[in-house]
């Protein structure tokens, strides 16, 4: 018999069938059950079995041989219907997009369990009539979800004035309630830190007590849950860490393995914690079209890999190195766990229905208006103001909108973002088109 790991990696996606059950897993997903996906592939989703994305398929590869759809991750654990699945969906990057909250909204006229107060736009919304409901999870179903915590009592600094145009509960001097994007529950073997402001390890707890920490925590607040048994935890926290997501295929470029190139999840499955250049698609560097596969496909692979080293600062004319930040080898995250203010919670950033908080420095009477202080919001420090996890950046394009509080809405904004705030630039606008192309083949 085959081994069921390695039987999925010689077979070439089928697009046509991708596409189909690409969209019944997210059907699936936004239903009133959350075991869809589960029943329909019998509980065990293959390794690398593709779903459809705007730029080709991705797929997760499983150190455990098979994506176990029966494990604890999948089902509720608390008293209000919500699993750890409800907002980490496996086909759409162990993530969950605007649209598929819409779905769940559209197919259970808002009865889905992920629509609890808990991430309503304030802690008492009105779910009086489905317009109503409608208008009390706006922010929800834009994949927004609300969060927060108290400034440390020897914080630095505190909030002088808010602006709470939604009421999400944000109180002076000390309180804040903002809203961010769900992280993606995959990738973690070559993580550094657990949460959008370094949360759950806060520089002293390894991954894996960091992923339990997130997993006990969420059974408990988001599920409504007493506290699980360790077993039920442990085996949340193993069954992260042996997940790697990753584009597979591209509609441009093919097999992202052909050629000699080292993409998609399963190769992503083996890499190890390293600081340095990505090196995937080393093989694509000036390919001669038609030496490969076809002149236009050739073209885009060779396309992706300028786009790879655009990204690792190896083309002149571009001003800005992405690998400064994301400098973990062929994953994208940071290598040494540092969170970074990218600017995305300042003021100039600010979408509809966000707070806005103006935070005053306790001993030097500095001000700063903030959609969210980060990382600060954990230490209480001055310094930390705004700074954000660096995420992994595989399988990216299967996730929009991005950043923590999902303000750009494809990739095109990403690096129309860093251009605008941090500098960036391209002599040649051909290195920015390839930039994209890299990160959607990632």
């Amino acid at each position: 018999m085959m081994n069921r790991s390695r039987a999925s990696k010689s077979r070439p996606p089928g697009i046509l069938l991708a596409a189909a059950l690409g969209l019944a897993g997210t059907l699936a997903g936004a239903g009133a059950r959350a075991e869809g996906l589960a029943e329909l592939f019998d509980g065990q989703l293959p390794n690398n079995f593709p779903f459809l994305n705007s730029a080709g398929t991705a797929a997760t590869f499983s150190t455990a041989g098979f994506v176990d759809l029966t494990n604890p991750f999948h089902s509720p654990q608390g008293s209000n219907g919500r699993s750890c699945e409800s907002c980490h969906l496996p086909q759409v990057g162990w993530s969950i997009r605007p649209v598929d909250v819409e779905l769940k909204f559209l197919l259970t006229r808002g009865e889905d369990p992920i629509f609890n107060p808990l991430d309503a736009n304030s802690p008492t919304p009105d779910v009086s009539s489905l317009q109503a409901k409608r208008a009390s999870y706006s922010m929800l179903r834009k994949g927004l979800f609300r969060r927060g915590g108290t400034i440390p009592a020897n914080g630095e600094f505190e909030i002088a004035e808010l602006d709470d145009p939604l009421g999400a509960g944000g109180k002076l001097p000390t309180t804040v309630q903002t809203y961010r994007r769900p992280l993606a529950t995959a990738n973690f073997h070559i993580a550094q830190n657990i949460g959008w402001h370094d949360q759950n390890t806060d520089g002293t707890a390894t991954v894996p007590v960091g992923l339990f920490r997130q997993a006990d925590g969420n059974i408990i607040g988001a599920q409504g849950g007493p506290q699980a048994p360790k077993a039920i935890v442990d085996s949340i926290v193993s069954y992260e860490l042996g997940l790697a997501f990753a584009q597979q295929f591209s509609f441009s470029a093919g097999l992202l393995t052909a050629c000699g190139a080292k993409g998609g999840p399963e190769n992503l499955s083996a890499q190890l914690t390293a600081k340095g250049r990505f090196d995937l698609f080393d093989a694509w560097k000036d390919l001669r079209p038609g030496s490969c596969g076809s002149k236009a496909a050739d073209r885009k692979r060779a396309q992706i890999a300028r786009g790879q080293q655009v990204f690792n600062g190896e083309v002149e004319g571009v001003t800005g190195n992405c690998s400064g930040c994301h400098n973990a080898v062929n994953n994208g995250s940071n290598v040494d766990g540092r969170l970074f203010d990218i600017h995305a919670s300042q003021v100039q950033n600010r979408k509809p229905g966000m707070p806005l908080f103006k935070m005053r420095n306790k001993t030097t009477g500095e001000t700063h208006q903030t959609t969210d202080p980060g990382r600060a919001l954990r230490t209480g420090r001055w310094a930390d103001m705004d700074r954000f996890k660096v995420p992994s950046l595989r399988g990216v394009i299967a996730r929009a909108p991005y950043f923590h509080n999902g303000i750009a809405a494809n990739l095109d904004q990403v690096v129309r973002h860093y251009e605008v705030e941090l500098g960036f630039a391209f002599e040649d606008p051909a290195d920015r088109e390839a930039l994209i192309a890299f990160m959607e083949a990632l």
